[in-house]
């Protein structure tokens, strides 16, 4: 039997060392059709010589500046000849069957859009087993080992298969995200569109985590709270946005108030702990917050018309969603 085509799209800066065990790991696995891409965001280390002299099969992009994840992924994709797309991160090492276990379990159910593979750290924990949406839109990774499929809310961009086809109903990543939660933002909208995502247990990745981004920490966080925000404003119903977007800065300034009354009051540690320390990003700061708010100030042409493009697709409610455990209490 014919395998389908997978084309592996690789995001690059200043990754060649990382860059490099990807590709070794990549080269031992058991699954024959495949492509690679790896579109490079204008790194200034080794990367280019070392694929060109290396890898003269990988199609190789090299973008002009560093334009985070979500539009070189995009470019990746525009080439991409496969029936399906394989994001992968630069900081991870694959099994052997990796593709083989999602393309077996993305071929039974023509429902499902998306798969994850489970994601360990090098020493073997459980990095992501699926990030999963509150009903308030905050983003919770889990971290639980799994045995069996099961369905998740999203699928983390580190190794993450999309068949091509859904991907482009759905206009690709959101290039406005630049970099995080452009992955729950695609998993959010294929669920709302009546899609299945889903994490494939048995599809094992290691994930060294956060090697490219944290040579961005400012940037990075900035859009990390701002794409957070336009993901409630859009992916919301438009009344149920509002609502959620009140009762979300509500819990936060009230959390916010009460640590800082504790810490000025009663001496306690400014690091209490909250109910949101799982969540995928980390506290942002007031600035951030500032900068946050005045940016979606500037570009609420660009939400609304995303808000209204998404609920015009709408298949499934968010009440249906909260009914599937897709969207939790």
């Amino acid at each position: 039997m014919l395998q389908a085509k997978v084309s592996i799209i690789i995001v690059n800066y200043n990754g060649q060392i990382l860059l490099q065990k990807c590709l070794e790991s990549i080269s031992k696995i058991d699954y024959k059709n495949y492509e690679i891409i790896i579109v490079d965001n204008n790194s200034n280390d080794d990367t280019i010589d070392f694929v060109t002299k290396n890898y003269p099969s990988v199609i190789l992009v090299k973008l002009n500046e560093n334009k985070g994840f979500a539009e070189p992924n995009n470019i990746g994709a525009k080439i991409a000849t496969g029936d399906y797309l394989l994001f992968l991160n630069n900081d991870t090492v694959v099994t052997t069957d990796f593709i083989s276990k999602m393309i077996q379990a993305i071929q039974e159910d023509k429902k499902i859009a998306i798969c994850q593979s489970l994601l360990l750290k090098p020493d073997g924990k459980v990095d992501s087993s699926g990030d999963f949406i509150d009903k308030l839109g905050v983003v919770h990774n889990s971290k639980t080992k799994i045995d069996e499929l099961r369905e998740i809310s999203s699928a983390r961009g580190a190794s993450m298969l999309v068949r091509k086809q859904v991907f482009e109903e759905l206009h690709g990543f959101d290039e406005k995200f630049f970099a995080t939660f452009e992955d729950v933002d695609l998993g959010w909208r294929a669920w709302i569109i009546g899609y299945r995502v889903v994490l494939v247990p048995n599809s094992i990745v290691v994930h060294t985590g956060g090697m490219t981004v944290e040579k961005l920490r400012s940037k990075i966080a900035f859009h990390g709270f701002k794409n957070q925000l336009v993901m409630k404003i859009t992916n919301f119903e438009p009344s149920l946005a509002i609502k959620n977007m009140f009762l979300f800065f509500l819990i936060y300034g009230t959390r916010e108030l009460k640590i800082w009354l504790d810490y000025t009051f009663k001496g306690k540690t400014k690091l209490s702990a909250t109910k949101y320390e799982d969540t995928v990003a980390k506290k942002p700061s007031f600035r951030i917050i500032f900068k946050s708010i005045c940016w979606i100030l500037k570009n609420q042409n660009y939400i609304m018309k995303k808000q209204k493009e998404v609920n015009s697709m709408r298949v499934l409610s968010t009440e249906e969603l909260k009914k599937k455990f897709i969207i939790c209490e």
